[in-house]
C-alpha cells in the first residue's frame, strides 16, 4: 500500500516539476523579447485627419460608380515615442486599414503601401501591404527617428469615411480619412 502512495507522490512531483519548468521557460522567453515599448508610449499617425471633397459620378439608377483608377496617394507617417517625446526605434507596429482588400469584402477604397525605395510614390503592387491575401500590415519603425513612412491610397470615386489604426505593444494611434460628396454628375455613357 505504501508503495502505491509513493508512486503517486512521484507522479505528482513530476507534474509540479513540469509546471515549474514551464513557468521558468515562459518567464525566460518573455525576458528575452526585444520589445521596449513602455506602457506610457505614444503612437501618432500624421496626418491625424484628412478630408477630400468630390463630385460623384452616378449611373442612370443614381448609384455611385466605383472606378479603381480614381485615387489619391498621401504620405502617412507613424511615430512611436516615449511620453516625453524620445523616439522608440526598431520596434514592430501593426497597422489596420478600414475598407482595404484584407479587411473589407466590398470595393477597396483605402490601400496601404510601404515605400520600399523611399521615393515617395507607389511603385507597384510589390509595395502593397493591404491586399486581399495579406495579413494585417506589420512594419518596423526607423532605428533612430522612431518613424515609419507609409503611403495611403484613397479611392475618390464614392463618399466614405474610414480609419487607419496602429498598435505597438500598449501604444495605440489612429487617423481618420473621409471622401465627402459635394454633388453628383451623371455618367456620360447613360445620357
Amino acid at each position: 500500500m505504501e508503495l502505491k502512495i509513493t508512486a503517486r507522490r512521484c507522479v505528482f512531483d513530476n507534474y509540479v516539476i513540469r509546471i515549474w519548468a514551464l513557468v521558468l521557460l515562459v518567464t525566460g522567453v518573455s525576458a528575452c523579447t526585444n520589445s521596449i515599448v513602455p506602457t506610457d508610449a505614444m503612437l501618432t499617425l500624421t496626418p491625424s485627419t484628412h478630408a477630400i471633397d468630390i463630385i460623384e459620378t452616378v449611373s442612370a439608377s443614381g448609384q455611385c460608380e466605383y472606378t479603381e483608377a480614381n485615387y489619391l496617394d498621401i504620405p502617412l507617417t507613424i511615430t512611436l515615442s516615449t511620453d516625453n517625446g524620445s523616439p522608440i526605434g526598431d520596434e514592430w507596429v501593426s497597422v489596420y486599414t478600414d475598407f482595404s482588400a484584407n479587411t473589407y469584402s466590398g470595393h477597396s477604397v483605402l490601400s496601404l503601401y510601404e515605400d520600399l525605395n523611399g521615393n515617395g510614390v507607389v511603385d507597384g503592387e510589390s509595395e502593397l501591404l493591404s491586399g486581399q491575401d495579406d495579413d494585417i500590415a506589420r512594419v518596423r519603425t526607423d532605428k533612430f527617428s522612431g518613424t515609419k513612412l507609409l503611403l495611403l491610397r484613397i479611392n475618390l470615386s464614392c463618399a466614405f469615411r474610414g480609419e487607419v489604426r496602429a498598435l505597438a505593444g500598449p501604444a495605440y494611434g489612429a487617423a481618420s480619412f473621409a471622401v465627402i460628396q459635394q454633388g453628383t454628375q451623371p455618367n456620360a455613357m447613360f445620357y
